[in-house]
């Protein structure tokens, strides 16, 4: 058995201290007790911030190297950290790890490829953990490719099936085991390997869930594990199950690990108190979010003589970091996690008169809030109750929260050390960007640390406007705060170590001077990158005058009947000739105007795909009711934008008269809110005692305003361009305009059956609300066109999609969600899905269960890569092979990317199934882009169709 010591962690309380004061003695000391116990590596993990990881582990493995020859076992989240780290190292030894996700595996296999470094693989992807033995093993084979690519052998790999926590899931050792016999079969050479105290999170006396399991994953064929070497009952179940498997020859490892040692008598077991049991219960109340119960658990500890700065650390802050982590391994979801922060909020108010002063909060102190300009506060509010459940003070400045708010509010508390900003929408990640600026630029920056997160925000998009930190979920925000504070920063920050003298402050806003100065240089003499594909693009070479723009009677668009036909072949998944393109220029004479940057129209200027140039003032609205409201207006100003421009390719003008995305919310009795660049809806419930079925109103009043509206500029519009069907929206995120996010996540966990009720009734109401606007816009075939996503459909035409499923389980999603788009997509004739954010990819199989379901459109964000990258190959692949059409936007890089790009796409998905969306561009470009397409990508097949068979 391969013995992986486990003891040099920085996720070990204890070690973090030991890092944080460079106690070089705790290090050594660790390592030598391991190492004299018999273990085989010794894992060595720093868990800090990843700018001071590589020293750290070089200062670990240096402490390390002094007192043992055992090798090391590098362990890091990043890649590029362990790669950096095995240098350090005198010997080879073990990289810990890989797996399918990001490109951790294309960046560790080529360095340790000639070495004879070992590297533990994990079976997961992008997807998170498979769900199920087929999913692990098709991870695992792919890992073996890449492992075949590299020319490492399988006996240098170390495979991690991953095990699950056994109380959020009974198949936790079946399934693992399953996976085990499976991969020893093909491979009986390769290692299998696990941190197997992830089973026994939240059981009570879990060294007895640990040992059992240990014993059947080595009857499944583990032999290698991450554990404590210095665990005697452990190390001895280790050797007597080898001995028991025929796995050591006449007991000799056995015996020569225990002969000659005096018997040493069974310790019973330390009966447990009155105040252990209650302790527990404390715990297990935090981790299964009963919030109604805590209370008087709490009490009860405190009566027990629990001493009451053990309850709040042990009870429940080490329990938030059990939720945390099976967040972040998808054992548990949003919903779980918020409850059990409640929870603990709730708990907290119990223990709080028995604390000393600040106790509660004594991890430091944390500035919380939106961004300008958004209004969404689910995910701060999670983030917000997670930071107090790790121990610290939140003041939560709200939503929409103006740059200079946020700088007072720091001016004004100066043991404040975190200032973390949350943004939502891809219309506020400027006002993110802004506010971070800000921020660096005062003189307290030496103080903060600033962290940012929200849907559309990517840790490139962090790096690139100069926050500290970025992380992805709530869970990991407070692991992140954590680090600071472990790290001794916030204590220091707090007490005015890092505060500016007089000439520190002129140095430093020198500095900033300096930075801004070079960065304006290098972003001027940025390299250009090397064309994979070659684009030979010349605005003066292309001949513009070929293409006929519709004259005086001829409407806006000549080549209807083509676009409907290949319109109607998309639909069918059997499109002829090059893909479908969305192609608006701008028309000539308008040209000089643009600067030539991408633009993205939407609810700026009420236009799907584009921008308004040179408009007359008379044109421009005047308040927000005449910008969402007074059709005459509305239509004039869309008949500017068409007079301005071309609708090349499968581009069509068509009206957007949305009163924002999800308007069913308003007909049932949300207010609306109208901004310059976005619409939102005010909860208007406390709950759902006493409210009536939700049903078809046809006097409420926004369904008036809307309906008369849609009627009106349907009638203005004649035969000269489509007014789209508005975007109502549909199941539980029409719930959670009503409810608010954060309490119908409640909802979903206090009464499940109740909000699977009300969804039954948004399912129900939907299409009373969509046939009327369908009557009002249909054309002479019974055709409509829909919102932003510029599509028609010879036929009731509609897009579907769940936002609110980010933050639900699999489970929920496939109990609440999945029959509600079932049934309305059997309402209808063509159906596309728009999937929202990483978050949601774990529906994909359940999605592609819809027959209903044409074709889907994924939408990563606008700070992420566009639908063009490989980084999202994985939700085409399964959207391809379930037989459906995929929607794709581009708008990543310059014009000659864009071509690029989606050659790549055509040459793996064919042009058959694909629909493509482009940024509004000049007329050459237009030309050149199209000609290009009917050159290059008419009638391919694609390599991944191929594959199919098809």
């Amino acid at each position: 058995m391969i013995i992986i010591g486990e003891k040099l962690n920085g996720s070990i309380p204890s070690v973090a201290r030991a890092i944080a004061d460079k106690d070089a003695e705790l290090i050594k000391d660790r390592a030598r007790k391991q190492a004299e116990a018999g273990a085989t590596f010794l894992d060595v993990c720093a868990s800090v911030e990843e700018d001071v990881e590589v020293e750290t582990l070089k200062w670990m493995i240096d402490l390390v190297q002094e007192v043992t020859d055992t090798p090391i076992c590098v362990d890091s989240p990043s890649a590029k950290s362990c790669v950096a780290a095995i240098p350090f190292c005198k010997r080879p030894g073990l990289v810990n790890s890989v797996s399918l996700e990001g490109d951790k595996i294309d960046t560790i296999f080529p360095v340790i490829a000639d070495t004879d470094w070992e590297c533990v693989a994990l079976l997961c992807d992008n997807d998170g953990i498979p769900d199920s033995v087929e999913r692990r093993m098709k991870v695992f084979h792919g890992i073996m490719e890449k492992a075949k690519e590299y020319g490492i052998a399988p006996s240098r790999l170390h495979i991690d099936p991953l095990v699950v926590t056994l109380s959020t899931d009974e198949t936790a050792l079946t399934v693992f085991a399953d996976c085990c016999r499976q991969i020893k079969a093909e491979y009986p050479e390769i290692h299998i390997t696990s941190g197997l105290s992830n089973i026994s999170f939240g059981l009570p006396v879990r060294k007895n869930i640990n040992q059992a399991f240990m014993v059947l994953a080595m009857n499944a064929g583990m032999d290698s594990a991450i554990v404590d070497p210095t665990n005697k009952n452990m190390i001895g179940m280790i050797y007597a199950t080898d001995a028991l498997l025929e796995r050591d020859e006449y007991c000799l490892n056995y015996i020569g690990k225990f002969q000659d040692r005096p018997q040493e008598s069974e310790a019973e077991a330390a009966p447990q108190t009155p105040a252990d049991e209650k302790m527990l219960a404390v715990f297990k109340a935090t981790q299964d979010g009963k919030n109604k119960e805590i209370g008087k658990c709490v009490q009860d500890a405190i009566d027990a003589g629990c001493d009451p700065t053990a309850i709040l650390n042990d009870g429940m802050i080490e329990a938030m970091a059990v939720v945390g982590e099976n967040f972040k391994k998808e054992i548990i979801f949003v919903p779980q996690m918020l409850a059990a922060a409640r929870a603990m909020k709730a708990g907290v108010e119990v223990l709080k008169p028995y604390l000393a002063t600040g106790e509660a909060g004594s991890a430091g102190k944390i500035i919380l809030g939106t961004v300008a300009g958004d209004l969404h506060d689910i995910g701060k509010n999670l983030v917000g109750m997670m930071f107090e459940s790790a121990g610290f003070e939140v003041l939560d400045l709200g939503v929409d929260v103006p740059i200079q708010t946020f700088i007072d509010t720091v001016n004004e508390h100066k043991d404040a050390t975190i200032v973390a900003l949350s943004a939502l929408l891809t219309t506020t990640m400027p006002s993110l960007r802004d506010t971070v600026a800000a921020l660096l630029e005062q003189p307290f920056r030496p103080r903060i640390k600033i962290m940012v997160g929200g849907a559309p925000i990517t840790q490139e998009f962090a790096d690139e406007i100069g926050a500290d930190a970025y992380t992805e979920d709530a869970a990991s925000a407070a692991e992140q705060a954590k680090k600071y504070a472990d790290s001794g920063f916030c204590v220091k920050a707090a007490a005015g170590e890092f505060d500016l003298t007089e000439k520190e402050l002129k140095a430093f806003e020198e500095k900033r001077a300096a930075e801004k100065t070079e960065a304006a240089s290098k972003e001027k003499a940025a390299p250009v990158k090397e064309a994979a594909v070659q684009v030979n693009f010349d605005k003066t070479k292309v001949d513009i005058s070929k293409v006929r723009l519709p004259g005086p009677g001829e409407g806006y668009k000549l080549n209807w009947e083509e676009t409907k036909e290949k319109f109607r072949n998309y639909w069918a998944h059997k499109n002829t000739g090059r893909p479908l393109m969305c192609v608006i220029a701008r028309r000539p004479e308008i040209e000089q105007y643009s600067d030539g940057t991408p633009v993205d129209g939407g609810y700026l200027g009420q236009i799907c795909q584009g921008k308004y140039y040179n408009m007359p003032d008379e044109l421009m609205w005047k308040d927000m009711e005449d910008k969402y409201q007074d059709p005459q207006r509305i239509v004039d100003r869309y008949r500017f934008f068409c007079d301005t421009h071309a609708f090349l390719g499968e581009s069509f003008p068509n009206l957007n008269v949305d009163f924002g995305p999800g308007s069913l919310a308003a007909y049932l009795g949300s207010e609306i809110g109208f901004k310059e660049d976005t619409v939102w809806f005010n909860k208007c419930l406390d709950g759902w005692d006493g409210v009536p079925k939700l049903q078809f109103d046809p006097e409420n009043k926004w369904f008036k305003k809307h309906i008369n509206l849609v009627k009106s500029c349907r009638e203005l519009a004649g035969n000269d361009f489509y007014v789209d069907m508005p975007d109502l929206m549909e199941n539980i995120d029409v719930l959670a305009s009503l409810r608010g996010a954060q309490e119908t996540l409640f909802d979903l966990l206090d009464e499940p059956e109740k909000v699977g009720e009300r969804i039954q009734e948004v399912t129900d109401v939907y299409y009373d609300y969509y046939d009327r606007f369908y009557d009002a816009i249909k054309d002479e075939e019974g055709g409509n066109a829909y919102t932003v996503f510029q599509i028609w459909g010879p036929g009731r035409t509609v897009k579907l999609q769940c936002d609110f499923s980010a933050m639900m389980s699999p489970e929920d999603f496939r109990k609440y969600i999945q029959p509600s788009l079932r049934t309305q997509s059997e309402n209808v004739d063509h159906v596309l899905y728009h999937l929202d954010g990483p978050q949601a990819i774990k529906h994909m199989d359940a999605l592609m269960e819809i027959d209903g379901i044409d074709a889907l459109q994924w939408t990563s964000g606008d700070a992420g890569p566009d639908g063009t990258l490989p980084d999202w190959d994985v939700i085409y692949d399964k959207a391809i092979a379930a037989g459906k059409s995929i929607w794709v936007k581009v708008y990543s890089g310059e014009f000659e990317d864009w071509i690029r790009n989606v050659d790549r796409l055509v040459k793996k998905y064919g042009s058959h199934s694909l629909f493509l969306l482009f940024p509004e561009m000049s007329m050459e470009q237009a030309v050149y882009l199209l000609d290009y397409a009917e050159k290059n990508w008419s009638d391919v097949k694609g390599t991944f169709c191929e594959s199919l068979g098809r």
